[in-house]
């Protein structure tokens, strides 16, 4: 890999709702430009043994934030990472603040109906109970605001995940430059 193939020093941050395609795109351009990933939830998941959802049902909202502000604070002292940031907790000012200091930040977007689509596709049978169905609108529509926050946006709807990691590289290395 020469040195302009390389993966930019200051991290890449997806963001955006649910099942707009931040945890696909972030492996591509991991695999691509072999760099390290990191998911904050899965991140959670790996520190407490516990899901964010299940952490929020346990022990509420502000447990949760209070987790989220905690890890990214680690996250960010990486370099040369791809950071996968769900849109709630870019929600939060002083997360916001912390990852565009690490880095730039990217918003993964698509239409409400092509979220429901891909979540569909990867949850199958759990989709048809109408709990199931409602309680993901909820949070979809809950993850909405982060498309109000001014970031910069790709719209993954008519993109193949290749097209998209692709994008995503190209914005990296654009706005790294600057």
């Amino acid at each position: 890999m020469t040195l302009f193939e390389a993966a930019p020093y200051f991290n890449l941050i997806l963001t955006g709702p649910k099942g707009v395609g931040k945890t696909t795109v972030g492996r591509l351009v991991s695999e691509r430009l072999r760099v390290e990933v990191f998911d904050l939830e899965n991140e959670i998941l790996a520190r407490e043994g516990q899901s964010a959802e299940e952490i929020r049902q346990l022990f509420g909202e502000a447990r949760l934030k209070a987790l989220e502000a905690e890890v990214i604070g680690q996250m960010v002292l990486r370099r040369q990472s791809v950071l996968i940031i769900p849109g709630p907790a870019m929600l939060e000012d002083v997360n916001r603040q912390r990852l565009a200091e690490a880095g730039v930040i990217l918003c993964l977007t698509c239409p409400l109906n092509e979220q429901l689509r891909r979540l569909h596709v990867a949850r199958g049978a759990w989709f048809h109970n109408p709990y199931n169905r409602a309680t993901i609108l909820s949070r979809l529509k809950r993850e909405q605001a982060v498309l109000g926050l001014g970031l910069v946006t790709l719209d993954t709807s008519r993109l193949s995940a290749e097209a998209a990691a692709d994008a995503a590289i190209e914005f990296w290395r654009e706005r790294a430059a600057v």
